[in-house]
């Protein structure tokens, strides 16, 4: 008991450190700091009656961990607390790598599964591959995991050692593997490529960490040796990260002088600053940026400062409306804080911040309409104006300029998709499937370039599929799942088919680069490419014109 209450004692100490962040200022009010005193005490005489009345022993750590991120959530949504654990893999994520195995996993069919090993990592040097199932981590049955507590087991200390047991389709007997956990690279860009003959892509879709710009840069020179002169910027899911990648990624496309964001603070703080460009030589090739939902923070400043210049037109969904700006801040034992200090403003003095007064934190993250669909910003009388006068919102994320809606599934091809159809190519790549024996594969082959007709899923595959499904749908009828519900979908599956397949053969980046013809968005985006020159071009002119 008296190492619980020491314990205790600590935690209780962070807790008023906590208390000392974010409620004291600079030459406080006597009644602020009684204030201050009185809430101190409050806490720990409820934990005191905790600790001498519940009907179970206490576990200090995550009532205390509870109470702080309690205490932010009254703040604002993105301040956030993290234990030692979790701060130390934010903070190794913020440099772009984490120490674990190296594969992509997720819940599937009654388990959790690899879906992608990623290049000169421990799991693909140990010929793991799409499907396997992970039935145990250093011999713990991982029966009742979720991902999130397979992926925390998988990653750990640098040069551990790790067993890792598997179900692969086609053997009969668990598959193991001891792997010894490594530095992964986990970089901004997951992929950059010409799509179109002088139309580069670069997916910048893995949040803005430190190697951010340094990785765009070496992007763009790899495609101008490839005859770009166009170039397609996708910030779609990009949930930001730092503001100084964020400022470097946007001088890259402005003019020197040209504002990217203005950062202001608290009211009688003095920290307030204004960013401008200053590397005086842009890139000038014509530019399309793409956004959605999932751009967040960093990616909203770029789009902001692109779209207010003129510099290039916006493809996509509406941005999720995030105009906070945190700070980090490491505290005592290895745990941390992040915690919101700012407001950032584009360029025409947009806040971009949704609202998030309501209180509930699942409305904030998953704001949706009775249609299932995204709402448009919402302006709120806040109307600025581009460079060249074009109008442009405040109050609700990002609009774009072309709004095209990405490809969406529904709920009931969600659970075709994570069950039955996810099965089926397990057996496909396996080489079970009598219509399609030449699809068998072994471990993800990389750096494979795309050839014409590669995995055509044909009438015989997808006639192989449904009888599949027939048996499937009568042995797991807990899915809900008919056969009429497959047949109303079967043209869907047979594309599903292919994108899994491509996964499991050649990895999501080359499968995403393969199957752009089914992304409707960035279809649309190299076709603006025209009007983006000269929406640019135009803008360009009046900058020299204003100059005189």
């Amino acid at each position: 008991m008296r190492k619980q209450w020491q314990r205790f004692s600590i935690f209780f100490i962070t807790i008023s450190l906590f208390v000392s962040v974010i409620a004291v200022r600079p030459q406080a009010l006597t009644g602020d700091r009684l204030a201050e005193g009185k809430l101190a005490k409050d806490y720990i005489q409820a934990m005191e009656l905790i600790r001498e009345n519940y009907v179970e022993e206490i576990d200090y750590e995550p009532l205390t961990s509870a109470a702080v991120q309690g205490m932010l959530r009254v703040l604002d949504p993105h301040s956030n607390f993290y234990d030692r654990k979790a701060f130390e893999e934010m903070r190794l994520e913020q440099r772009s790598q984490y120490y674990g195995i190296g594969a992509s996993i997720q819940a599937r069919h009654r388990g959790v599964y690899i879906i992608e090993t990623f290049k000169d990592t421990p799991a693909a040097r140990a010929g793991l591959r799409y499907g396997d199932q992970i039935i145990a981590v250093d011999d713990k049955s991982t029966d009742g995991w979720n991902s999130d507590k397979v992926r925390d087991h998988l990653r750990g200390e640098l040069g551990t050692e790790v067993k890792v047991t598997v179900q692969r389709e086609g053997e009969a007997q668990p598959v193991n593997a001891k792997l010894e956990r490594a530095a992964v690279d986990l970089p901004s860009i997951s992929g950059s490529y010409i799509v179109k003959p002088g139309v580069g892509y670069v997916a910048l879709s893995r949040g803005f960490h430190s190697t951010t710009s340094d990785e765009l840069t070496g992007a763009i020179a790899g495609l101008k040796e490839q005859g770009m002169n166009s170039l397609v910027l996708d910030l779609r899911g990009n949930p930001g990260g730092f503001l100084d990648q964020a400022i470097r990624v946007a001088d890259k496309f402005l003019l020197r002088g040209q504002g990217i964001v203005s950062v202001r603070n608290r009211e009688g703080k003095s920290a307030d600053k204004d960013w401008p460009a200053e590397s005086g030589v842009p890139e000038n090739f014509p530019l399309v940026v793409m956004i959605d939902e999932g751009s967040a923070s960093a990616s909203e400043i770029v789009t902001g400062a692109i779209q207010d210049h003129d510099r290039g037109l916006v493809v996509g969904e509406p941005s999720f409306g995030k105009g906070l700006v945190q700070t980090i801040y490491p505290l005592p034992g290895g745990a941390g804080l992040t915690l919101t200090t700012a407001r950032y403003y584009t360029p025409s003095g947009r806040l971009i911040q949704r609202d998030y007064s309501n209180g509930s934190a699942y409305e904030y993250q998953f704001r949706r309409n009775a249609n299932g669909n995204i709402p448009a910003a919402k302006p709120k009388n806040d109307m600025r104006r581009t460079d060249l006068g074009r109008p442009v919102f405040g109050g609700g994320g990002i609009e774009p300029d072309i709004k095209v809606e990405g490809p969406t599934i529904n709920n009931l091809q969600g659970t075709i998709w994570t069950t039955g159809l996810f099965m089926f190519v397990r057996e496909l790549m396996a080489g079970e499937v009598a219509a399609a024996p030449n699809f068998k594969r072994g471990p993800i082959e990389f750096d494979h370039q795309p050839q014409p007709n590669e995995f055509v899923v044909t009438d015989q595959i997808v006639k192989a599929y449904r009888e599949f499904m027939a048996d499937f749908v009568a042995k797991n009828e807990d899915y809900g799942l008919t056969m009429k519900m497959v047949d109303d979908n079967l043209e869907w599956s047979r594309k599903k088919i292919r994108e899994e397949v491509l996964i499991a053969a050649y990895g999501v980046d080359t499968q995403k680069r393969m199957t752009t013809d089914l992304d409707p968005q960035l279809l649309r985006a190299i076709a603006a490419m025209p009007e983006s020159q000269q929406l640019a071009e135009k803008a360009r002119r009046m900058a020299k014109a204003s100059k005189k």
